[in-house]
Formats: C-alpha cells, sequence, structure tokens
C-alpha cells in the first residue's frame, strides 16, 4: 500500500509539474509524501485525495475507457465485444468511464450526449443532440463511474464506420468528445 501511494504521489508531481494549473494536486501530492515519510498512511491518502480532487478540478472531462460491449453490469464489470462488425439494426452497446467530472449539491452524477455518424474520412452521415440522457444518485466524492451507451447500427452500405459521441457533464461547464471504430458488414437473408 505504501508504494502505490508513493508511487501515485510520484506520478501527480511529475504530470502536475507540467500543468500551469496544477499547483494545487503538486502541493497536494508532496504533502502526501511527508505524511507516509512520517507514517501517517491514513492522512497521506486523504492528502493524496485532495491531490485527485485538485488535478479535476483543472481538467476537462476525459474518458478512461470506451469500449464495445456485449455486456455491462456496472463499474469494471463488462464483457468486451471481440468483433467490432455489425449488421444494420444490430445493437451496438458503448462502455464508458467519465473522469473528472461534476456533481450535483446532492452528489448526483449527470451526462447528456450527441451522436453522430461518420466515414473514416469524417463525412457526417447522421446526427442526434441529447439522443443520450443519465442522472444517477451518487456520493459527492464518488470518482469511479461507468455508463453505457447503445443504439441501434444505421442502414447504411457495407464499410467502416465510426461514432462519435460529445458529451456534456449537466452539472459542471466542462463536456468532452470520444469516438469508436466499427464497421457494417452485409445483410445477411433471413
Amino acid at each position: 500500500m505504501n508504494v502505490r501511494v508513493a508511487g501515485l504521489a510520484a506520478l501527480l508531481l511529475v504530470y502536475g509539474a507540467s500543468l500551469a494549473t496544477a499547483g494545487p494536486a503538486v502541493d497536494a501530492a508532496t504533502q502526501a509524501e511527508s505524511l507516509l515519510a512520517e507514517g501517517k498512511v491514513s492522512e497521506a491518502l486523504d492528502a493524496l485525495n485532495g491531490a485527485l480532487d485538485a488535478l479535476c478540478q483543472a481538467s476537462p472531462l476525459a474518458f478512461r475507457k470506451t469500449l464495445i460491449v456485449d455486456s455491462s453490469s456496472g463499474y469494471g464489470a463488462y464483457v468486451e465485444r471481440p468483433d467490432k462488425t455489425f449488421k444494420p439494426d444490430e445493437k451496438m452497446m458503448i462502455y464508458v468511464e467519465p473522469v473528472c467530472f461534476g456533481h450535483a449539491d446532492d452528489g448526483a452524477i449527470g451526462f447528456k450526449a450527441d451522436l453522430s455518424i461518420e466515414n473514416m474520412t469524417g463525412q457526417v452521415l447522421g446526427e442526434a443532440k441529447d439522443v443520450f440522457s443519465l442522472s444517477t444518485p451518487s456520493a459527492p466524492d464518488r470518482r469511479e463511474f461507468s455508463m453505457t451507451l447503445s443504439f441501434g447500427v444505421p442502414f447504411l452500405r457495407p464499410g467502416d464506420y465510426k461514432a462519435v459521441f460529445a458529451v456534456h457533464d449537466q452539472n459542471s461547464d466542462k463536456s468532452g468528445t470520444f469516438e469508436v471504430p466499427f464497421a457494417i458488414a452485409l445483410p445477411t437473408a433471413n
């Protein structure tokens, strides 16, 4: 556990030193190192949590994982789909782990997402605003969160495409985007 705290504090120091707005994160990580050296592991972890809070305050909304899955039942509990090829109208599920998001006063977490389907050159073939909306109660300091976004694959000619998501945090002014490549196969006769 001490190695883990020291490693995370060192990582925050290295990355935090390169961010102009990460002064509080570096200060908290330095404090965590000092507390750890004094054998105060619990206090060091609290200081490290303060460093993570400061880092997230200065960071945009980002995404730790974005995967096409066969199923998902919660944070870290998913079965990744081995094949990224779909038939038209087949359901696609995307497992997403957002990071550095905001919380409502009561701790709730909420997102809205836009979706566009593009070809591999970036030409937008279809798009929809606020196609996904999610709000869930949570503890105010919760950092680990996942959501699963699903939609029917559009009826397009066989080929390679990408689903581009623009996600808007409902509890801050943060937004972020990610894209997921996929392929559409020839439809098969029933």
